[in-house]
């Protein structure tokens, strides 16, 4: 799958500056979504999102420290042009632009391949993450940072966490009712599922952006700030809030599923893989695992939980996850 990856890069031109060939490939986005997907219809859907994901981590670089990182209408502009492709693959016939062309491609195929709601979910939460992207830059353009509250609403969209749910639903061709989803105990642990994801992404790259000066989006970031404390103490809140959550998802999955049928197990399944995929992933990905000699790894593997409380935390946004418990 890393080869045909490669070849598809090549192909749509992501492969002619040498250097970034080397570092989208050592990024190894083909493992990331093996590991999510671990029950995937064979190789193709697999091949779709590790291609998706190579084009779209390289923009989401462009956008966080390259010559978009600061320009707002800019990054709206490519976003709206992108999902209109998105959503109609014959839209913008004569835009060449390499991204708009990976896009175009990528869901071309995918209609072809999986559910049309599980694609049609797959392409909604672009919209997310696009959102997230552009609200980063105008932030950074501003100078202004944002506060924690602003940061646990608008960090999941940035990052991308609903889009990695629909990606495992086309991998392995599902599409979970709509109305599974809508329940609160379904909604609070797909919910904590993203903010695992947000986290753990945030902990792994904290390094890399802070070197870059790019820690607009980070929660470590965002906790110094709203705790009035020095970084290594952030760093540790951190991953303190990414292991609560934890304990609290895994509690609510266990609850949720005693009741649920094939379906909504499935997908609680597909939720979980995503959480332990995610986490493996990052200890093995050159995007977080690079550093400079003698430096410090980003995060090491822990015998128990920082916190284990199943009490929420005293954050509003994300402490009625924990009301579902009871």
């Amino acid at each position: 799958m890393g080869k045909s990856t490669e070849l598809w890069l090549e192909t749509m031109g992501f492969a002619a500056d040498a250097e970034r060939r080397q570092r989208l490939l050592a990024i190894g986005a083909h493992e990331f979504v093996c590991r999510i997907a671990k029950d995937a219809d064979g190789t193709t859907g697999l091949e779709l999102a590790s291609q998706w994901l190579c084009s779209m981590l390289t923009l989401d670089d462009e956008w966080d420290t390259g010559g978009l990182s600061r320009d707002p209408s800019r990054v709206l502009t490519i976003a709206a042009t992108l999902l209109a492709v998105i959503n109609s693959t014959q839209s913008h016939p004569g835009e060449t632009d390499l991204y708009v062309a990976s896009v175009r491609d990528v869901f071309d195929r995918a209609r072809s391949w999986a559910p049309a709601l599980s694609v049609k979910r797959w392409a909604d939460s672009q919209l997310e993450s696009f959102m997230g992207a552009a609200t980063i830059v105008a932030y950074r353009t501003e100078r202004r940072p944002m506060t924690l509250s602003e940061y646990l609403t608008i960090g999941p969209l940035d990052r991308g966490s609903r889009s990695c749910i629909e990606i495992i639903e086309v991998c392995e061709r599902t599409a979970i009712p709509q109305s599974q989803l809508d329940s609160p105990r379904v909604h609070a642990l797909t919910e904590a599922a993203k903010f695992l994801v947000l986290v753990a992404a945030d902990v792994y790259s904290f390094r890399r952006e802070d070197d870059h000066g790019a820690l607009e989006s980070n929660i470590v970031d965002a906790l110094q700030r709203h705790l009035g404390c020095d970084q290594e103490r952030a760093l540790q809140e951190a991953a303190a809030l990414h292991d609560r959550t934890m304990c609290l998802f895994l509690r609510l999955a266990d609850r949720t599923s005693r009741r649920a049928g094939a379906e909504l197990r499935r997908y609680i399944n597909q939720l979980s893989n995503l959480v332990s995929g995610n986490l493996e992933w990052g200890f093995t990905s050159a995007r977080y695992t690079e550093r400079p000699p003698g430096g410090l790894p980003v995060a090491v593997r822990a015998e128990r939980p920082a916190d284990g409380r199943l009490t929420p935390p005293p954050y509003p946004e994300i402490a009625w996850w924990w009301d579902q418990l009871w």
